[in-house]
């Protein structure tokens, strides 16, 4: 009886623990971090961090550029290197660049070694323009597009309305009503602006999936 009871308190004893936290499990230590494209002007700053899943092994390393040759980054006034510890052993790297300068440009990537082998995280692109320039994003770039096609498709729409009803008003009333012949322009216009109109909503909407299929 006794020897039961011992039993059953230590399969309950590892049944909370499991419930708790996952019970044996294999853990695979890895880098993890975003894959991104900055672009930022001179003066600014940016801020970055990577995640160590270490599985409690002993690692080294941490945040680097790549010019030609992979470099760890080191402290400094505009540099600030920071980490924090998060459960499920996962050490998070923190890299903050403050007045950022053209010699700042390059691929920033967690580099970590283990024993044996070495580790890397998604590469962010950074991009230091000077102030004067700044690429504009895609989808700004997509929205002035579109702005210009309907701005186009909308002049060239009224401007054809205003010369068919210059037409229309210059041509002179026949002698013998009814005024056939002014009814019959007007009614000619009236579908050559209807189907101008259609022709430049056509247009745009062509140049938006053509625009949407190459950012895509």
């Amino acid at each position: 009886m006794p020897k039961r009871l011992v039993t059953g308190c230590f399969l309950t004893v590892l049944l909370f623990s499991c419930l708790r936290q996952p019970c044996v499990r294999g853990c695979s230590p890895v880098v993890k971090a975003t894959r991104n494209d900055l672009y930022h002007a001179e003066g600014g700053s940016i801020s970055l961090f990577c995640d160590v899943v270490h599985c409690e092994r002993k690692w080294s390393g941490g945040w680097g550029i790549t010019h030609k040759d992979f470099t760890f980054l080191t402290p400094s006034a505009r540099v600030h290197l920071t980490n924090a510890t998060f459960p499920n052993n996962t050490t998070r790297l923190y890299l903050n660049i403050y007045n950022l300068n053209q010699s700042d440009s390059g691929a920033y990537k967690c580099n970590i070694r283990w024993e044996g082998s070495d580790s890397q995280g998604h590469v962010t692109h950074l991009n230091v323009t000077s102030a004067q320039y700044m690429p504009e994003p895609e989808e700004r770039k997509l929205y002035y597009r579109l702005m210009v096609c309907a701005a186009a498709g909308l002049c060239f729409s009224l401007t054809l309305t205003l010369v068919c009803c210059f037409i229309c008003n210059r041509q002179s009333a026949p002698p013998v009503p009814p005024p056939r012949s002014q009814s019959n322009c007007k009614t000619f216009y009236l579908h050559l602006i209807i189907f101008s109109y259609y022709q430049s909503v056509q247009t745009i909407t062509v140049h938006v999936l053509v625009n949407v299929l190459v950012l895509s």
